[in-house]
């Protein structure tokens, strides 16, 4: 059995979450669950969230589907993950 020091913790986060919509830029917050910790690594390598939020907020004909998580307001621990943060960014470098 491995030590849970080295597992992420799941951290359930609100966030400012910009994207365009017809030229104009909207802001909302959001709800994100997620092991990783700044924004740049959720736009990264979380694509679950990211697949969410785009389907939240845009057509399917919709051309930019662009979304850019710009801070994280609060965050709130719930329980460890099963696997390592280094697992979690493997994964999804077989996902693309």
């Amino acid at each position: 059995m491995q030590c849970h020091s080295k597992k992420p913790m799941i951290k359930y986060l609100h966030a400012r979450v910009a994207f365009k919509k017809r030229k104009v830029v909207h802001e909302r917050v959001e709800y994100i669950v997620t092991v990783f910790d700044t924004p740049s690594d959720i736009m990264r390598y979380d694509k679950r969230t990211m697949s969410r939020l785009r389907d939240k907020y845009f057509t399917l004909k919709a051309k930019n589907k662009e979304i850019i998580i710009r801070e994280i307001l609060d965050c709130v621990e719930l329980s460890r993950s099963q696997i390592t943060l280094d697992e979690h960014k493997r994964a999804y470098n077989r996902q693309v």
